[in-house]
């Protein structure tokens, strides 16, 4: 890969089919005519939607995942941030965040999401466990790389390469957006998504975590992964599964 956010666009996982299908049945339509996804990167979560919705808008800050966005096509990409959109009031059937909310100003970015979804519209962050369930070995370096990444972020405050902020926890998500005021109801549940891949694929993935891409040089156990990762699965192309947890809101 030619750059960070093309190996980002490569490595990581696609939304489970059954969320998407989910979020327009509650959303009460049989087709969203819009669906807009905040914090697009690359656009991977809101290409999932071309086809299942009469419009797709994907609302990226960053030029340089905007640009690989606008070469893979698929959807409309925005400039623009998740407090300040520049879209319509009550556009929305459908609203978004896909492995971004944490990097966002939350209670700007409610208050913009209840503006843009029509009433009875629908908001939902998802994010995907990093570990994929692969094999016992594997899982186990993989989140010792995770762990040191992380702790060394924390440590030396450098952030991933595609924001100028630092994280908010994803547990407190819920709560927030229960306290925020935007939403009648807000609950949380969980999916999971089925991939295949190869040791390839599983150090592809480990290497596009901001965190990692940031101490990549550093002693974090990336070589000790590739040893595991291609000692237990050779050339073989075997499962990989991805859990999510999804906090929903209704407008």
């Amino acid at each position: 890969m030619s750059s960070f956010a093309e190996s980002y666009d490569h490595y990581r996982p696609r939304p489970p089919e059954a969320l998407l299908e989910l979020l327009t049945r509650l959303a009460g339509v049989e087709r969203p005519a819009l669906v807009v996804d905040l914090g697009s990167g690359t656009g991977l979560s809101a290409r999932a939607w071309a086809g299942r919705a009469d419009r797709v808008v994907g609302i990226e800050p960053d030029e340089t995942m905007r640009a690989v966005a606008e070469a893979r096509g698929g959807v409309e990409c925005v400039a623009a941030t998740s407090a300040a959109t520049g879209l319509p009031h009550a556009c929305a059937d459908v609203v978004t965040c896909s492995q971004s909310l944490h990097w966002m100003e939350l209670e700007p970015t409610f208050a913009e999401v209840r503006r843009i979804l029509r009433a009875g519209g629908v908001f939902a962050a998802y994010d995907y466990d990093m570990t994929p369930v692969v094999h016992p070995e594997v899982d186990a370096a993989f989140e010792a790389v995770a762990e040191k990444a992380v702790a060394l972020r924390e440590t030396t405050g450098r952030i991933s390469p595609w924001t100028a902020r630092r994280a908010s926890p994803k547990r407190e998500h819920v709560a927030a957006m229960r306290g925020s005021g935007a939403f009648r109801y807000v609950r949380e549940f969980v999916v999971h998504e089925i991939e295949i891949g190869d040791a390839e694929r599983l150090l592809g993935h480990v290497r596009s975590l901001g965190a990692v891409e940031v101490h990549k040089d550093d002693d974090i156990g990336l070589d000790e992964l590739e040893r595991v990762a291609r000692r237990v699965l050779g050339d073989r192309v075997v499962p990989f599964w991805f859990g999510y947890r999804v906090r929903i809101g209704f407008r």
